[in-house]
C-alpha cells in the first residue's frame, strides 16, 4: 500500500514544486514592486525638478531691457485697444474693492501655481505613468518655447507700467504693499519682465487638460475648470499679465502638446518596428 501511494504521488512532486516556486517568486516580486514603484517615482520627479531649476536659472539671467519691455507691452495694449478687448483695468478696478478679494486674487497667484501643477503630477503618474511622461514632454517643449520669448521679446507686466512713465490705470497688488502674501523670489532667478508667454495660464490650464483627458469624473473635471477660471482672473487682478499674454501662453502649450504629440507617434512607430523582423534577402548567385 505505502509504495503504491508513494507511485501515485510522486508523479505530482515536479508540478507542486513548480507551484510552490512560483508563489514565492510572484511573493517576492509583490515584496519588491513597491520600492522599485517608489524609486521610480523619485526619478521621473528628480528630471522635472532638475530641469525646471535649469530653467528658472536660465530665465533669470535674460538680459533686462526695460525699453524694449515697456514697448512690446504697449504695443499689446495698443492691439488689445484696437481689438476692443483692453478691459483689465475694468476687471481689476472691480476685483479689488474688497480687501478679502484682493488677498484672494494676490494669493492666488503666488501660491496656487506650482502646488496644483504638482498634485496632478503626482496623481498622473500614480495613475498612468506613460500619460505623465506626455505631459512632462509637453511641459518640457514649453519651456524651451518660453525661453526664447524671454530673450527674444521680454515683456513688462501690467503693474510695472507706470514705474516707466505709462499710466495705464493698474495697481499693483502684490508689490504694492497692504498685503500679506509674499511673492519675493532669488535674484538669481527673477525676471520681472518676462510676461510673455503666460504660464501662470498656460501651466494651469495644461494640467487641467491632464485632468479633463484622464479622469471622467465631473466634479474633478470641474474642479480643473473652476481652477483655470480662478486663476485667470488672479492673473488679471492683480495686475501681472494682460489678456494677450494669457493666449500666448495658451498657445504655446497648444503647439508644445503638438510637438509632444509628435514625438510620441514617432516613437511608438520606432519601437513597433524593432519588433518586425528584418527580411533576409539571399544573394544572387
Amino acid at each position: 500500500m505505502t509504495i503504491f501511494t508513494d507511485t501515485l504521488s510522486r508523479p505530482y512532486r515536479p508540478a507542486r514544486d513548480a507551484r510552490w516556486a512560483q508563489n514565492s517568486l510572484r511573493l517576492v516580486r509583490r515584496a519588491s514592486a513597491p520600492a522599485a514603484r517608489l524609486a521610480a517615482f523619485a526619478r521621473d520627479f528628480a528630471v522635472v525638478l532638475g530641469v525646471m531649476a535649469l530653467y528658472f536659472l536660465a530665465r533669470g539671467q535674460a538680459p533686462v531691457r526695460i525699453e524694449d519691455s515697456v514697448a512690446l507691452t504697449h504695443l499689446l495694449v495698443s492691439i488689445e485697444r484696437s481689438l476692443y478687448v483692453f478691459w483689465e483695468p475694468w476687471v481689476q478696478d472691480v476685483s479689488i474693492q474688497h480687501h478679502w478679494s484682493r488677498e484672494l486674487a494676490n494669493f492666488t497667484y503666488a501660491y496656487l501655481h506650482f502646488p496644483v501643477m504638482g498634485a496632478v503630477g503626482v496623481w498622473l503618474w500614480w495613475r498612468d505613468g506613460e500619460s505623465f511622461r506626455f505631459f512632462r514632454a509637453v511641459l518640457f517643449a514649453s519651456m524651451a518655447i518660453g525661453m526664447a520669448f524671454y530673450y527674444l521679446f521680454p515683456a513688462c507686466p501690467p503693474r510695472l507700467m507706470e514705474l516707466h512713465g505709462h499710466e495705464l490705470g493698474f495697481t499693483d497688488t502684490v508689490f504694492g504693499g497692504e498685503t500679506a502674501v509674499s511673492y519675493a523670489q532669488p535674484s538669481l532667478i527673477l525676471n520681472e519682465y518676462a510676461a510673455i508667454p503666460s504660464f501662470h495660464f498656460g501651466w494651469i490650464a495644461l494640467a487641467s487638460a491632464a485632468v479633463w483627458s484622464q479622469c471622467r469624473w465631473w466634479p474633478a473635471q470641474a474642479t480643473a475648470v473652476g481652477l483655470t477660471v480662478l486663476m485667470s482672473w488672479a492673473i488679471v487682478a492683480s495686475a501681472n499679465h494682460l489678456f494677450i499674454d494669457m493666449a500666448i501662453g495658451g498657445a504655446v502649450i497648444a503647439v508644445s502638446w503638438q510637438l509632444a504629440a509628435r514625438l510620441r507617434d514617432r516613437r511608438a512607430v520606432a519601437a513597433a518596428l524593432e519588433l518586425v523582423p528584418a527580411p533576409v534577402f539571399a544573394e544572387a548567385a
